[in-house]
């Protein structure tokens, strides 16, 4: 038998599920206001432009809510920056990489590229956040339009990146995001220096 290591919690694995399924309303509905002419059928998904400005809003505070708790879960996580990070990021993960025997710097319980994600996701989330309150509680403004649209752009590219990577790419993670194990020999291939740190080895 396999002999499985749990990666994340349950908390963990809820606090990702709200972020990821607000995220992905906020990012549908938000194109389907910003190119209203190309993708304005978007809202029409979820019941026509005005329901589609409640789900917006109100998933904003789903969003903002587990971005919060976020902070004592993977944003912790992303801070621990290492040299083998440095290094890992310089080649890629090895993703792009002709040589496939090439030893790829040793990881903790998330990747360079995961951290970096992560501490991208965070900032812009939080300026989305704000700006996204504002332009719903108070008059809009250009500024604040302007900010909102170019962080809704990069998660609009980020996300699905990460949705590749954690899926078709690397096949077993999306595993840790349902039922948070993963195979013991998979966790010391992928992240090392964790098993090492928790003692699974």
């Amino acid at each position: 038998m396999v002999k499985m290591i749990q990666k994340t919690t349950a908390f963990e694995r809820i606090v990702h599920l709200l972020l990821a399924l607000s995220c992905l309303a906020l990012l549908l509905t938000g194109l389907g206001f910003l190119y209203q002419q190309e993708l304005g059928w978007l809202n029409t998904i979820f019941g026509g432009v005005h329901i589609a400005r409640g789900i917006h809003n109100w998933g904003g505070i789903v969003f903002i809510v587990s971005l919060i708790f976020s902070l004592g879960t993977w944003v912790p996580e992303c801070l621990k920056w290492t040299s083998d990070d440095s290094k890992w990021l310089g080649m890629l993960g090895g993703y792009l990489s002709r040589e496939k025997d090439k030893e790829i710097p040793p990881q903790g319980k998330i990747n360079a590229g995961q951290k970096l994600l992560g501490i991208v996701v965070f900032i812009s989330g939080v300026i989305i956040s704000i700006s996204g309150l504002i332009l719903w509680l108070s008059v809009p403004s250009a500024l604040w339009v302007l900010i909102h649209n170019v962080c809704a752009l990069l998660f609009a590219v980020f996300v699905p990146v990460h949705i590749y990577l954690a899926t078709a790419a690397n096949p077993g993670t999306f595993r840790i995001m349902t039922r948070g194990d993963v195979p013991l020999y998979w966790a010391k291939k992928k992240h090392p220096k964790w098993v090492k740190e928790i003692g699974a080895g």
